[in-house]
């Protein structure tokens, strides 16, 4: 992750926003194994800076498809 970030001068928590928001979809552009951090498959990032605009990645939020809710109510003190 940090390597993409150096070359794209991008700060790291760009780069996990961009993951995690689907912009850079898991399995397509980035694959992680157990007990290692995520890797770039760098040919697809590069398609991706290449094709500008028609593949901005998906905006239905599809990265989070499986997450469990976290309910963020705060509860009152009695």
């Amino acid at each position: 992750m940090a390597e993409v970030a150096a070359r794209f001068k991008l700060t790291p928590k760009t780069v996990r926003n961009r993951m995690y928001a689907g912009t850079w979809r898991r399995g397509e552009h980035w694959f992680a194994r157990p007990g290692i951090g995520p890797r770039f498959k760098w040919s697809t990032i590069v398609r991706w800076v290449e094709g500008g605009a028609e593949e901005q990645g998906r905006g239905d939020g599809l990265a989070y498809v499986g997450l469990p809710r976290v309910d963020r109510r705060r509860r009152r003190a009695v």
